[in-house]
């Protein structure tokens, strides 16, 4: 967990920093439309936005990610008498609608909320209970739609690039986990593997998921 709030605060640190510099522009004409790119730990996304006036502005995004193996750091300290040696692997696809809003008019600040729809799907695997044997368990995400609340800093409505940084979080349903090893484990273990899922669900399936996204657009 230190190391995950380390890398968190340092990606912050970075997208400040460069939103920062990108700021640092004369006024420029106002634009109905927008493009972009942004980035996630839910992977790539390509955004669309619509200007309603200097303060408010809706955007469509859709996005997702191939699977992928979970770096070490960003996994929980799990109980190694549980859940030892534990490794995960994560999938994503969504999209989603939003409504930014930016209270001051001259000022880059605003909130973001939205709703989205899509899955997130992951593999977890542990130490089994015999020697050179593996458990297994399916963590996802699949109850939508899911709400979405965050603060945004970023370029105003205008035309050409602009950069852009979001902080938030995703309010789910929780996620449904299932064991999927052999029965036969199962049918020896379930007391065991009841306690496993148990410890899953408290450090790993969080109901309320955080985000971060580095975005560059272009308004037109």
């Amino acid at each position: 967990m230190k190391r995950f709030t380390a890398l968190f605060s340092a990606a912050i640190l970075i997208a400040a920093c460069s939103v920062a510099t990108a700021q640092e522009t004369a006024e420029k004409e106002f634009a109905s439309y927008g493009a972009g790119v942004g980035i996630s730990p839910f992977g790539p996304s390509l955004n669309l936005t619509y200007n309603v006036d200097a303060k408010n502005t809706i955007s469509i995004g859709i996005g997702g990610a191939p699977e992928s193996d979970v770096p070490d750091a960003l996994l929980p300290n799990f109980d190694p008498l549980l859940l030892g040696n534990a490794a995960a692997s994560g999938s994503s696809t969504w999209m989603g609608i939003f409504w930014r809003h930016r209270p001051f008019e001259n000022q880059n600040i605003g909130f973001n909320v939205g709703m989205a729809s899509g899955q997130i799907e992951n593999n977890l695997t542990a130490d089994g209970f015999h020697e050179g044997e593996s458990v297994s368990f399916s963590v996802n995400y699949t109850e939508n739609p899911v709400m979405y609340f965050g603060l945004n800093y970023g370029g105003k409505p205008v035309k050409g690039f602009q950069v852009g940084f979001d902080l938030g979080v995703l309010s789910t349903g929780g996620a449904d986990i299932q064991y999927t090893g052999e029965a036969e484990e199962l049918a020896a273990h379930g007391d065991d593997i009841a306690a496993q899922m148990t410890e899953i669900k408290e450090k790993f399936a969080w109901t309320m998921l955080p985000n971060f996204q580095l975005t560059v657009s272009y308004g037109f």
